[in-house]
């Protein structure tokens, strides 16, 4: 339901950034499937339908600048994630395990830290865009140059946050090669359910 005058609606604030400024861009990676326990299987189906409810707000805010994707593991596995990132215009970061859902953000215990780094690199703090570009890296496995060798244009491109927007762009058009999958919706019948206290 609509949020009471207490609380933050981030999907509606987060599409109200991207319409207050045409150059944001925001990329979200998520994990596939839901993370509750198989004696909930009916909040599954609610995870999937609000996941896909808030990208659809997202799309209709900026379509052409949100992009939303699932890891992957080893080849045709997903992957899951245990904790989150958040990185804007590589300048601030917070990482710690307060995941951005109702649940995450109000009743789960977490701990997030949140940095920036004085040391300025052509517009950026050097240490968080270089946490940003490896987390990239490893989410899309592209491979991190060691020292000596060669860059990968897709290494080059991850160095820039435009340009890395791009790369994940580019990636989805393509179906994701098999490193990353486009946004799943949920099992063939999306219904919602009821909760149930046990099933």
């Amino acid at each position: 339901g609509s949020p009471q005058p207490f609380e933050l609606d981030l999907v509606a604030t987060l599409a109200a950034r991207l319409i207050a400024h045409p150059n944001l861009r925001v990329i979200v990676c998520t994990p596939r499937f839901s993370d509750f326990a198989d004696n909930f299987r009916t909040f599954h189906r609610q995870h999937y339908q609000a996941r896909m409810e808030a990208l659809g707000d997202l799309q209709a805010a900026a379509r052409d600048r949100i992009l939303l994707f699932h890891p992957v593991g080893i080849p045709g596995r997903t992957a899951y994630i245990r904790s989150t990132s958040v990185v804007v215009d590589d300048v601030w970061c917070l990482v710690g395990a307060t995941h951005f859902r109702r649940r995450g953000m109000t009743f789960d215990g977490s701990a997030a830290i949140a940095s920036f780094d004085r040391q300025i690199t052509d517009g950026y703090s050097t240490k968080v865009r270089n946490y940003r570009r490896a987390l990239m890296a490893a989410k899309l496995n592209v491979p991190v140059p060691a020292p000596g060798q060669p860059l990968s244009a897709e290494w080059v491109r991850l160095g820039s946050p435009a340009a890395a927007f791009d790369v994940m762009k580019d990636l989805l058009n393509y179906g994701g090669f098999g490193r990353i999958q486009s946004i799943w919706p949920g099992p063939p019948d999306n219904s919602v359910l009821t909760e149930q206290p046990q099933v």
